[in-house]
């Protein structure tokens, strides 16, 4: 009846958004569909970038999703903040939107984004729509861009990381089975796995080619990072030596022929990633004594 009336169909409010915005928002199809028919603008953007296929991907909303896709709307308009229609699926973990979204889904225009959809999904522990990026051939390499890089204080970059700052072992092995490496980032997650004393996420890693010998790049040393970071937990420092890290550097010291294992400094992480802080451990510890019959045989 208004439209019949002459009402405007690109009439915006203080934030820029129009009938057919408002109709995606709320998951009307049917109204989409008579709004489009009518003239209605399906790509026109709200003042922060928003598209109505954002906002009903933002929403969840399948049916209108559906109806804006076959009205061949764009799925490839960003927002100011860089995001596609395809990372707010992801990021509310709206699987089946996800599944619709990634064949239209450019992967030049994810790259210039600075952060792929496996950042977000890692990140947010969406495990079942990691898979379908996976299965969907997202790069598992892909790293993210400085801009967003350094929102972190820890500067991760890759999925993989946040996976295994999360503690998540099966989104991990997923990764590192399609081909992750490991040792793309500045922290490599090996030595978040080591630790926080997770045995068996630091052996999957291990597994798959993480560097065992790892520097923390803030915290220059002669002595392997992983061992300094594994003093307090025993099955992690005996994991790593099996793995061929050298403690060797542990005993030699200029100036001493044998620097006592309890000596060895842990590191004490701030859980941003930064390492500013240290402990001496007593000269008696376990992993002291255990490092010490390591090296003589």
């Amino acid at each position: 009846m208004l439209l019949d009336a002459g009402a405007n169909l690109k009439l915006k409010n203080i934030y820029s958004i129009q009938p057919l915005f408002t109709a995606a928002q709320h998951g009307h199809a049917d109204i989409i569909q008579l709004l489009a028919h009518k003239g209605a603008d399906i790509n026109a953007q709200a003042g922060d970038g928003a598209s109505p296929l954002y906002e009903a991907s933002k929403n969840g909303h399948v049916s209108a999703v559906e109806a804006l896709l076959t009205l061949k709307a764009d799925a490839n308009r960003t927002t100011k903040a860089g995001l596609l229609p395809l990372h707010v699926a992801v990021q509310n973990n709206h699987a089946h939107v996800v599944s619709m979204l990634i064949p239209v889904t450019s992967r030049i225009r994810v790259q210039r984004c600075g952060i792929s959809h496996l950042h977000i999904a890692a990140e947010r522990n969406r495990d079942e729509i990691m898979e379908l990026l996976i299965e969907a051939g997202f790069d598992v390499n892909a790293k993210l861009s400085q801009d967003w890089s350094r929102i972190y204080e820890d500067h991760r970059s890759t999925a993989l990381y946040f996976s295994v700052y999360n503690g998540n072992l099966e989104a991990t092995e997923m990764q590192l089975v399609a081909g992750a490496n490991p040792n793309l980032d500045v922290f490599n997650p090996l030595l978040i796995a080591v630790r926080l004393g997770w045995v068996d996420m630091a052996a999957l890693l291990l597994r798959y080619g993480a560097d065992v010998s790892a520097q923390v790049s803030t915290q220059p040393s002669s002595f392997p990072s992983a061992i300094m970071l594994s003093m307090d937990t025993l099955p992690v420092l005996k994991l790593l030596l099996d793995h061929g890290c050298d403690a060797q550097s542990c005993f030699d010291v200029p100036g001493n022929s044998f620097l006592c294992p309890g000596h060895v400094l842990s590191l004490a992480p701030v859980h941003s990633g930064h390492y500013d802080s240290c402990q001496e451990l007593p000269c008696g510890t376990e992993a002291g004594y255990w490092l010490a019959g390591k090296r003589k045989t």
